[in-house]
């Protein structure tokens, strides 16, 4: 079965045989404007204009596999469907009346649909290549890669950038509250993400910045509700963080939302354990109160490198965990570990600004930044390679990945540039 998209594209560039073109009623049809493709609630192409039996219609064009699915979809029952002027199915099984009753035009495509094009589409999906364009690519034009490269760059980026958006809703739009526990989800990296994001629920920032000059209470605020300091304690240090939690704890009336079991600590190297995490987490809070102008204010990425160049205490530096010693002196955060935190959670927070405050600036520093780091290397962008496609930068690899994923696995070659390229032409 052909999907909707395919129909979409057929629509839209008119691949079909539109000489004497009848209804299904046998009236006859004339297109004049095939209207422009609404990303929104509502019919398929908006501002259409047709021509039946020399009495022109201005309205919506909606597109369907079969005529039936009007119904399976309940258009018949919303009343953004009321001006649709021409249902276009690739079968007709079925009549369809709007919400007053009145029979829809309809137009079936099925036969009328240029052979080639067909061909085209259906050798495309019918491959087995993981890209099914693989053995054509290269007959494709540079600039319709690369358009395509950064429109999936982009989707990936604002894909992200939508989990920001959750925690700024749950934040009543709180921007500076947000930012915080992006930051701190952004620290707990793949393995414990989770866990850092609940911390940071469980400590508003309002309470850390009142202590934002005394490293050892933010400590002790971010261990004790992390539940690490629920243990019995022999060393000094960890002592006094126990008694200093337990007396800000009552004060601020905090209640912890992460328990010490929660924590993951195995097939993890003791640099990205989490309570080295936290110790580096709270030097940067301490280096960079407003954690907003920390991420809104990264212009490059020598500049975004050099603001996570923050070392946890000394104690974090040669202990793994209360009480338990490190056999060599940690550093702060490596310069992949950086990088990381750039891609995943600087870059998504300047998407999300960017769409909140409608300035592309920030989106293009985003871009900028993806562009000026190194590609990541797995067997994604180990594909693209073999394929010939050069990957030197995030930009790049972030790219590709979401190329693959959103489009070439799940072959939706027709709403890809290159594959509507292929189909378009013939490919040799």
């Amino acid at each position: 079965m052909l999907p909707e998209s395919f129909l979409h594209f057929v629509w839209r560039f008119q691949y079909f045989n539109t000489s004497a073109l009848k209804l299904v009623s046998g009236d006859q049809l004339d297109i004049i404007k095939t209207g422009h493709l609404n990303h929104l609630a509502g019919p398929d192409f908006k501002e259409a204009q047709i021509n039946i039996q020399g009495i022109q219609w201005h309205g919506s064009i909606e597109i369907h596999v079969k005529s039936s699915d009007w119904y399976a979809h309940k258009h018949q029952d919303d009343l953004n469907y009321d001006n649709v002027i021409l249902h276009v199915v690739w079968e007709n099984d079925k009549q369809t009346l709007n919400g007053e009753g009145n029979l829809i035009p309809t137009l079936e495509l099925k036969g009328l649909v240029k052979p080639m094009v067909l061909e085209r589409y259906q050798a495309l999906l019918n491959n087995g290549d993981s890209v099914p364009c693989a053995r054509h690519l290269n007959n494709t034009k540079s600039i319709t890669r690369l358009s395509m490269l950064e429109k999936a760059l982009v989707e990936r980026v604002e894909e992200k950038a939508k989990s920001f958006n959750t925690i700024l809703e749950e934040n009543s739009q709180d921007w500076e509250e947000s930012a915080y526990h992006w930051l701190s989800k952004g620290f707990g990296f793949k393995t414990n993400a989770d866990n850092m994001l609940r911390l940071a629920q469980s400590i508003p920032l309002k309470v850390l910045t009142k202590h934002s000059n005394q490293l050892f209470q933010i400590e002790a605020l971010l261990f004790g509700q992390a539940g690490f300091l629920d243990v019995d304690v022999a060393d000094e240090y960890a002592y006094q963080l126990q008694k200093e939690y337990r007396f800000l704890k009552t004060k601020y009336q905090l209640k912890q939302k992460v328990g010490y079991n929660e924590w993951h600590f195995s097939k993890v190297r003791p640099a990205n354990y989490p309570t080295i995490r936290i110790a580096q987490l709270a030097a940067l809070v301490i280096t960079y109160p407003h954690i907003f102008a920390f991420f809104s204010g990264i212009e490059n990425r020598k500049e975004a490198i050099d603001k996570l160049d923050v070392l946890q205490s000394d104690y974090w530096c040669t202990h793994y965990a209360i009480d338990k010693k490190l056999g060599k002196r940690l550093g702060g955060l490596s310069k992949k570990s950086k990088e990381n935190i750039i891609v995943n959670t600087a870059i998504p927070f300047l998407a999300a600004l960017a769409k909140y405050k409608d300035d592309n600036a920030y989106l293009d520093k985003a871009l900028n930044l993806l562009s000026s780091m190194k590609a990541e290397s797995n067997h994604i962008t180990e594909l693209w390679k073999t394929l010939g496609w050069n990957v030197s930068s995030a930009f790049d690899s972030q790219g590709l990945i979401q190329l693959h994923n959103a489009y070439c696995m799940p072959k939706k070659c027709i709403e890809c540039n290159i594959g509507i390229s292929l189909v378009r032409n013939p490919i040799a």
